[in-house]
């Protein structure tokens, strides 16, 4: 599924958080958004998933224009910075939640479930609760939950940032490794560089709400075209 992004704007107030962004991630590539605090990345995630509205331009979803679509109906997986697990469920109830909402039958669920948590490397642990957990299993179960919706493009703003650096780089090439696996589209947020740089297929550098550059990790790093 590819994603078009086109002259899209957001301002707060007085603030402008957006200014024109144009973005192509083609279908099945992992695109990351590099930036500082209050560049603008987020918010871009945030619109492109639908919990914002930009004030100007077109997003697309291959062919399908889904700037005034709802979030539950664009058929994203997020995953948040804080997880956003249900501490009173257990992992396999975390990971069935959105699934059950859509009201499949059970043994559809048990097996989305089921496979979900194989591909991040979780069976076992099904009648865990997140508080048993360690933060990288955490972070498992957020995606696997997420992946299990099957859906068309999969968001991630800044899922790592609450771990450890080893726990970082370890997490970093399991989520490159699933994406790649699955074929699945990806933004991902990040403000760091050599995450950005390990695990994409394609870098947008931001800078005060608008894209500086956008690249391969290695043409962004070898060939920068501006001086910030």
């Amino acid at each position: 599924m590819d994603i078009s992004i086109e002259g899209i704007s957001k301002t707060f107030g007085e603030t402008t958080a957006l200014e024109s962004v144009d973005l192509s991630v083609p279908s099945g590539r992992l695109a990351t958004l590099l930036g500082a605090s209050g560049c603008g990345k987020t918010t871009l995630l945030r619109i492109i998933a639908g919990f914002e509205t930009a004030d100007t331009g077109a997003i697309r979803f291959g062919e399908r224009d889904i700037a005034k679509v709802p979030v539950w109906k664009r058929r994203i997986g997020f995953v948040f910075q804080n997880y956003a697990l249900w501490p009173h469920m257990t992992v396999a109830e975390n990971v069935a939640y959105g699934l059950r909402l859509r009201k499949l039958p059970k043994e559809a669920v048990a097996d989305k479930v089921a496979t979900g948590l194989a591909m991040v490397g979780l069976t076992g642990r099904e009648q865990r609760r997140p508080g048993q957990l360690s933060g990288g299993q955490q972070q498992r179960v957020a995606l696997a939950r997420a992946l299990a919706l099957e859906p068309d493009v999969l968001l991630m703003d800044e899922p790592l940032s609450n771990l450890d650096a080893k726990l970082r780089v370890e997490m970093r090439r399991e989520i490159r490794r699933i994406q790649q696996e699955t074929g699945i589209t990806a933004v991902y947020v990040t403000h760091d560089q050599d995450e950005a740089l390990e695990i994409s297929d394609l870098v947008a550098v931001m800078n005060g709400g608008r894209v500086e550059q956008i690249g391969a990790p290695e043409d962004v790093y070898e060939r920068p075209e501006t001086t910030f």
